[in-house]
């Protein structure tokens, strides 16, 4: 709708994990760069946790782009499922393609492990990425997941074995304590890395960066409004987005030639009731990771 009026090629403020609205704050290619050296090292596991709307899927979608760490593994992704580790074991068969039924998870296990022995079957190193984990609730599902990482992959001719899965488990903050109960699993992770909200400085950026991405004009938003945007978000990205949205399509409904610090206090409005803002966990429950 505002794009013309902005001079945008299309919707600088989408909440989606596309890649070249990617804006990076130390914290984030910090985290980037950690897990790609989990995969690339083929270690067993990492862990990316943060709250909701901080960038969690972004991150993932970079690391599965990224030709250093994905091009010597398979890499699959999927939202943790309901269902307990029946639906847990369900998923992982699916995203692997096996195209096998199985009685019980312990058959799940045991044709993985047949493949992952046999040289005819070529059974790649696989990078599995479950988004969303803080839902595995079922303590079975957890010991599935700790046994796969038990799973070695025989590379022969000399060449000592390796795990046959890379474990990301990525979800809310609620994530850790589910895998500080488990020791045992939790020991198998090389990597727990929190991702913080954004800064001031690094919400100018982010909005910025956004603009400049979509072609438009990253003066557009005023310093005040910018500041607005920054308290008003508590520096979670996908707040910002939703702001930043609304912002525009105020800013075009005014024909106003910036977004003032008016027409965001507007959109704020707009976008959060009042107990919202006096409650930062419901801003972020607007959406998942």
């Amino acid at each position: 709708m505002y794009l013309a009026y902005w001079n945008l090629r299309e919707q600088p403020f989408q909440n989606v994990a596309d890649a070249r609205f990617a804006y990076l704050s130390e914290q984030h290619q910090e985290g980037l760069a950690r897990l790609i050296y989990v995969v690339k090292s083929r270690k067993l596991g990492g862990v990316l946790i943060g709250t909701y709307g901080a960038g969690k899927s972004m991150i993932l979608e970079l690391l599965a782009r990224n030709d250093e760490a994905v091009t010597s593994t398979r890499f699959v992704q999927f939202d943790a499922p309901s269902g307990g580790v029946v639906g847990l074991a369900r998923q992982v068969l699916g995203a692997l393609e096996l195209g096998v039924r199985f009685a019980d998870v312990d058959g799940v296990l045991e044709t993985i492990r047949d493949l992952t022995v046999n040289a005819k079957a070529a059974f790649p190193h696989t990078t599995l990425v479950i988004d969303e984990a803080q839902m595995i609730q079922d303590p079975e599902a957890i010991d599935f997941l700790q046994r796969l990482t038990n799973v070695r992959l025989v590379q022969g001719a000399g060449r000592p074995d390796c795990p046959a899965f890379t474990l990301i488990l990525a979800g809310h903050v609620e994530l850790e304590q589910l895998i500080i109960r488990k020791s045992a699993f939790r020991q198998r992770l090389s990597l727990v890395w929190h991702l913080e909200p954004l800064n001031d400085r690094q919400t100018l950026e982010y909005v910025e960066y956004r603009m400049r991405a979509a072609g438009g004009d990253i003066w557009v938003f005023e310093e005040e409004a910018l500041a607005d945007v920054a308290a008003a978000s508590a520096g979670i990205p996908r707040v910002i987005n939703n702001l930043c949205d609304v912002a525009l399509m105020m800013g075009f409904a005014l024909r106003s030639t910036r977004i003032t610090r008016k027409i965001m206090q507007q959109a704020i409005d707009e976008v959060s009731p009042p107990q919202s803002r006096q409650n930062e966990g419901e801003w972020r429950e607007t959406g998942t990771t």
